[in-house]
């Protein structure tokens, strides 16, 4: 119920200012017909923020709905009315968009979630057993209803276990985000490990409860670049205590 209750409320929304035009900004550019002069307007605004992340026809990402240039990985979502940072899918179960934020307390409840089912199934299969030809319907029931349950989860839980081991989103995974050099679904792996670690933290003893301990800041990402000669590197992003990045390297990956 605590990781159902954090991934509900819990919030991916929370897009820094820079990221949004100015009312002069906006106004030079819906104003504007030409499609370069647009484009230009976009770039000499993304001049000193951190995106990497282009369209398909490699423009800035705006957001019209929102008047923002769209942070890395993020996605304006319909329901909301809003762009997520880091946007995975919108759950109708919980009303709710997961993303940067609540994306570990969603895991969790995936888990937490199955193993509930799981004990359910098992504990009353015993009871169905018995009552099988006697019956009792709400055993039954409850046995069939957590079965099922289960059977769902595993799949859904297993599927995410492998988007946080590979550093990516649902929405990734269906699309790779395209990067200057082109879509690269692999372009946020950083190894299994510090895939694990982006999402989960540093804090072993706090990994299965539903708190806040991913690292970064939603909008900042390091990642994995090819250099001249076609060898993978880590672009790596260092954190202070606060989650803002501090500096970038080429040759090491540090939180």
């Amino acid at each position: 119920m605590w990781s159902y209750y954090q991934t509900t409320i819990t919030k991916n929304t929370n897009i820094p200012d820079k990221f949004k035009l100015s009312a002069k900004v906006y106004e030079e550019l819906i104003h504007t017909e030409e499609s370069l002069i647009q484009r230009l307007i976009l770039e000499q605004f993304t001049k000193d923020l951190p995106n990497v992340n282009r369209t398909a026809n490699g423009l800035v990402r705006f957001c019209e709905k929102c008047k923002l240039v769209k942070p890395d990985r993020a996605h304006h979502c319909s329901v909301c009315e809003a762009c997520v940072l880091k946007m995975d899918h919108h759950c109708p179960w919980i009303n709710n968009c997961i993303g940067f934020n609540n994306y570990k307390f969603f895991v969790l409840y995936l888990l937490y979630s199955l193993i509930y089912c799981l004990y359910i199934s098992i504990t009353t299969i015993k009871y169905v057993i018995l009552y099988w030809h006697g019956g009792k319907f709400l055993i039954l029931f409850l046995f069939f209803a957590s079965l099922m349950f289960a059977i769902s989860l595993i799949s859904l839980f297993c599927y995410h276990c492998y988007l946080v081991l590979h550093n990516r989103t649902t929405l990734e995974a269906l699309r790779a985000p395209v990067f200057p050099s082109g879509p690269n679904k692999e372009g946020f792996d950083l190894g299994k490990k510090n895939n694990f670690l982006e999402i989960f933290g540093n804090r072993p003893e706090l990994w299965l409860l539903p708190v806040k301990t991913h690292l970064g800041n939603g909008y900042n990402f390091p990642r994995k670049i090819i250099d001249e000669d076609s060898e993978y590197l880590l672009r790596s992003i260092v954190y202070d205590g606060d989650g803002e990045s501090e500096g970038m390297s080429n040759d090491s990956y540090t939180y």
